[in-house]
């Protein structure tokens, strides 16, 4: 584990809960990889059995896996399939919790949008998500013509 500045060291605690940095950085790549191919049972696998995703973050709350299958297949369906989602930038981490850039793009869609996302998690001791709370609203959508 890093060690912080003396600068920032008085700022965070000294114990670190959850799962290593590494695995942590792992999960966001493989949820972008897996949004790109479509998969929503590699995506689920992320995932506790009773995680709560709100995407966007002032959307309602989805609950346990059976709502979140449910939710990535109509995101999927009203994208008409697969987008393109790519990290932009580093994952942040503090303990058990991280956030990531992405931009994601619809490519099956007519028009097709870029979409700026932040998306924060938080990890269980065993390394699965048990919170995912996505930041983008109507100002994050560009069309590509």
């Amino acid at each position: 584990m890093a060690e912080l500045p003396g600068i920032a060291s008085d700022m965070a605690p000294q114990e670190s809960k959850g799962p290593p940095a590494d695995h942590i950085r792992s999960v966001f790549a493989a949820y972008a990889e897996r949004q790109s191919a479509g998969d929503v049972e590699g995506i689920l696998a992320l995932f506790a059995e009773e995680a709560v995703v709100r995407d966007p973050a002032n959307a309602p709350s989805h609950h346990g896996k059976a709502a979140l299958r449910s939710f990535f297949e109509a995101g999927f369906a009203a994208s008409g399939g697969a987008n393109d989602m790519k990290l932009e930038g580093a994952v942040r981490i503090t303990g058990n919790q991280a956030a990531a850039a992405f931009i994601v793009r619809t490519l099956r869609s007519r028009p097709v949008y870029r979409v700026e996302t932040l998306d924060v998690m938080t990890f269980d001791d065993a390394g699965l998500i048990t919170e995912m709370v996505a930041y983008w609203g109507p100002d994050n959508f560009t069309r590509e013509d």
